[in-house]
């Protein structure tokens, strides 16, 4: 059924073995979650036992799906569920559900989340919608962002998938009517902020390759094959030719230079500026990944210049 799936969709259902491990993890969580939750809902009325019976196996398929069909809406959603799994284990621990059944569940999730943040996954899901020759490889997360706001933006949407339940089991239907409308509200503010992270690509196709980045860029830029003088690791230091997309992301950071200059709409907050370049200097997950398959696509591996167009490079 994925791959029919998939079929429709048009995406891919291959990916790296730390993607086929999350699949099969994700498989057994029933047996490894299932003992917490009828623990947590033993004893509470038989109506609000179906419906959060049924919302769990729903949450479950639906995290089954994504981790099979390849996708960014896909990979913002296991990103989503699987530390998920270690909430609802903690909030087991303010009811009367054992504690080694609840660290089972824990690590289990804690393993979960762990497969579904490693970049090889994150690449490998991201690439799922490409077409054709493309090839769509993630970047890291903004720097600011890991420390506060992603914690935040996660913990909007898990409020939103388990308070309802949380109160339809402690006997007030009427409270969880108002905290479904209410989470369904912040659930969706926390989704659209995360699944921003999740469209974050470098796109290799024949013309070149594109630095797609909504939270940067207004518009996706091609950098034409043409026009590539090297590609490769970016020096620490700045230079007035440079634009710098990193956004303080961790890791390293590649750097292109271009033989003519670059125009990009560059957003900074609300505001838009158009900025020409001939240095951008970009963090790919895997850096070394993107070299390998810009030197396959005929690009010039290097280390940039900096040197000004009218003073070009010793050959």
């Amino acid at each position: 059924m994925a791959d029919s799936l998939a079929d429709r969709l048009g995406v891919r259902t291959t990916g790296p073995w730390e993607l086929w491990l999350l699949r099969v993890l994700w498989l057994g969580i029933p047996v490894v979650a299932g003992p917490v939750l009828g623990q947590v809902i033993d004893g509470t009325a038989a109506s609000g036992t179906i419906v959060v019976e049924v919302a769990a196996w729903a949450f479950w398929f639906v995290g089954l799906v994504a981790t099979l069909v390849p996708h960014p809406v896909s990979l913002t959603g296991v990103r989503i569920l699987a530390p998920s799994v270690v909430g609802v284990a903690l909030l087991a621990l303010l009811g009367t559900a054992q504690a080694t059944v609840v660290a089972t569940a824990a690590v289990c999730g804690v393993v979960l989340s762990v497969l579904a943040l490693l970049p090889s996954v994150g690449d490998a899901m991201v690439n799922g919608s490409a077409y054709g020759s493309e090839r769509r490889m993630a970047l890291r997360t903004p720097g600011p962002t890991l420390f506060g706001p992603l914690q935040l933006a996660w913990l909007a949407v898990f409020a939103g998938l388990s308070g309802w339940a949380v109160a339809l089991m402690a006997g007030r239907p009427i409270l969880s009517g108002v905290m479904a409308v209410v989470g369904g509200g912040l659930g969706w503010l926390g989704w659209r902020i995360l699944h921003q992270l999740a469209l974050r690509w470098v796109v290799f196709v024949p013309a070149g390759f594109v630095l797609h980045d909504r939270m940067q860029l207004r518009d996706p830029v091609l950098i034409p094959r043409t026009a590539v003088s090297t590609l490769g690791p970016s020096p620490i230091d700045d230079s007035d030719d440079l634009l710098d997309l990193s956004a303080g992301s961790l890791g390293l950071a590649l750097e292109v230079e271009t033989r003519q200059i670059i125009g990009f709409d560059h957003r900074q907050g609300a505001d838009v500026s158009t900025v020409n370049a001939t240095n951008i200097r970009f963090t790919p997950t895997l850096p070394g990944g993107v070299l390998t398959e810009a030197r396959i696509r005929g690009l010039r591996i290097g280390e940039p210049s900096r040197q000004p167009l009218d003073q070009p490079a010793d050959s």
